[in-house]
């Protein structure tokens, strides 16, 4: 099978939950089949990226983000019907390059990641392209409305009413339609989308290989990416108000905010005694290897959290809020602890730093869970089902 695979974001380093999930898609795809990836690159010093991505890909090209020009055709394009992300990525280089790529590797699938890059394709006559949302964007926007200062709130709320009708509206242009939670699919048909598949997210493989046992250090983590609007919300969140009530628990714990772009809102959490702001990392094993538990109080994430998905299966306890456990089919008490307010929040995680049997036995159905329902080569078998559904070549 041949894939033409479109994103946004150039997927290295896998540092933020795009890049993350179209690096180990693509590793998972090129096992068997041949991909192409067309991305964009914001960075002119891709070198490394380039060497993973092409030993992975049967040809990686590339478009240069002149992000000073994206800026000012999302800022002009306001008053446009179109989210300010959609004028953000527009490219006329880039329409060329899907055009071109089409036409001379007659891909089996085009495979697009994130609704922004839907523009690309829409005048192309393609009989199976599959559009991954992987999220409702209008969902979490809406979510993220009652923590948004006063004078963001209006300009968000005219961005979500425009992702809303711009995802409906490119929905029909499909074949297929893939978002990660049952959440999310509700929202988007609900909204008057066709049909929209769940399909499975995966995670890196090597992390069932960590011991469970014991956590020995009374450290608690929170990773993410750091620039992103819902987890600087739950690291603001974490550190200023459920991390005083962990500390009046446990004294001697510590608290770790890693992940890669910290904003100024974050980096000033490193003065709070106790707390620790690590920034980018080059291998996230070490950090599941000291954490005692994965605190991830996302408060309007939607869809499949990442950073949950992995410290369940690197064998790390994990509490969280209701919605990303619910996206995640993980129970309180059973998987995983749930608590919905600072109060609850800091008792389960001080619990989790305390050990003891039960947790232990919740971070080993945890990591079952995460083996036995989330792996890449679901998504894979999708694609080969659809592209096996018409033996015609585009």
């Amino acid at each position: 099978m041949k894939v033409l695979y479109l994103s946004a974001r150039f997927p290295w380093p896998p540092h933020r939950g795009d890049r993350l999930t179209g690096y180990h898609l693509i590793r998972a795809l090129s096992r068997e089949h041949d991909v192409t990836l067309a991305s964009f690159v914001d960075s002119p010093n891709v070198n490394d990226g380039m060497r993973e991505l092409s030993a992975l890909c049967r040809s990686v090209r590339t478009v240069q983000l002149a992000r000073a020009r994206s800026w000012i055709q999302a800022w002009a394009g306001l008053l446009n019907r179109e989210p300010s992300q959609v004028s953000f990525y527009r490219s006329a280089a880039m329409q060329r390059l899907v055009h071109e790529l089409v036409a001379a590797e007659r891909p089996d699938v085009v495979f697009v990641q994130l609704f922004r890059m839907a523009q690309f394709v829409r005048d192309v006559d393609h009989p199976r392209k599959v559009l991954f949302y992987a999220d409702s964007l209008a969902l979490s926007l809406q979510r993220s409305l009652p923590y948004q200062p006063w004078y963001r709130g209006h300009a968000v709320e005219w961005e979500r009413r425009r992702v809303a009708a711009y995802e409906q509206r490119v929905a029909p242009e499909f074949a297929e339609r893939w978002v990660l939670s049952e959440v999310d699919r509700q929202d988007l048909e609900a909204r008057g989308c066709p049909p929209v598949a769940v399909i499975q997210h995966g995670v890196d493989e090597r992390l069932f290989a960590l011991p469970i046992a014991p956590r020995t250090e009374p450290r608690v983590t929170f990773l993410g990416n750091l620039s992103v609007p819902h987890n600087v919300d739950a690291a603001v969140y974490l550190a200023r108000e459920i991390w005083p009530r962990i500390r009046a628990l446990r004294p001697d714990a510590t608290l770790e905010l890693a992940g890669a772009d910290p904003v100024p809102a974050v980096r000033s959490l490193g003065s709070i005694e106790g707390v620790r702001v690590t920034g980018p990392l080059p291998s996230l094993i070490p950090v599941w290897e000291r954490s005692g538990v994965l605190l991830a109080p996302l408060r309007y994430s939607t869809g499949i959290q990442n950073k949950v998905l992995e410290a369940m299966a690197a064998g790390v306890p994990v509490v969280t809020t209701p919605q990303a456990a619910e996206a995640i089919g993980a129970r309180d008490r059973v998987e995983v602890r749930v608590g919905a307010d600072p109060q609850t929040l800091a008792a389960a995680a001080a619990e989790a730093l305390q050990g003891g049997s039960e947790a232990l036995e919740r971070v080993k159905r945890a990591r079952e869970l995460v083996r036995s329902r989330f792996t890449w080569s679901a998504l894979v078998r999708r694609l080969e089902m659809l592209a096996g559904t018409n033996s015609d070549r585009p």
